[in-house]
């Protein structure tokens, strides 16, 4: 049973940092068009201060945070660092909203931050105009949050 369970689990990590695919081809897998990668040139720690710092300076708010890392260790999973970070504002919601309701699904944005097993950091998102891209008329709206998102986890590569 708790083996099934770091199965599941293990396979739900892959589909949070962005693979998609069994771990065991993971590395290997393609990163979808979608799905932005950035290298930070900061350690884990700072990188998160960073983009915090940076969507404030955004106008943004950080929603939520979830550390996965932390959920691993749950069962048994030992993991270098790694955190989601939930960002959003009413404007945009009242925006998505008043526009094309069905867009609201998707708030807010997710930011992940892994720390590879040499220490390299990343930071991942997915492209805003691909995600809003089902939804007619948000097309404006999506290429705002693309720049804004651009520019939040860009302060992690100076």
């Amino acid at each position: 049973m708790r083996q099934h369970v770091r199965r599941i689990l293990a396979w739900g990590t892959v589909v949070i940092m962005g693979g998609g695919v069994p771990m065991a081809t993971a590395q290997n897998a393609p990163v979808p068009a979608f799905l932005v990668t950035v290298r930070s040139t900061q350690d884990f720690e700072t990188t998160l201060a960073t983009l915090k710092q940076a969507i404030e300076s955004e106008n943004l708010m950080v929603v939520n945070e979830v550390n996965p890392q932390q959920m691993l260790r749950m069962v048994g999973m030992r993991t270098p660092g790694m955190r989601q970070v939930f960002i959003f504002h009413p404007r945009y919601m009242k925006s998505i909203i008043e526009t094309n309701r069905n867009g609201g699904i998707e708030p807010p944005l997710k930011i992940l931050v892994m720390e590879a097993p040499n220490g390299q950091v990343i930071v991942r998102y997915h492209d805003p105009v691909h995600q809003f891209a089902p939804y007619e008329g948000l097309e404006a709206i999506a290429l705002e949050l693309r720049g804004t998102i651009e520019k939040i986890v860009h302060a992690v590569q100076q």
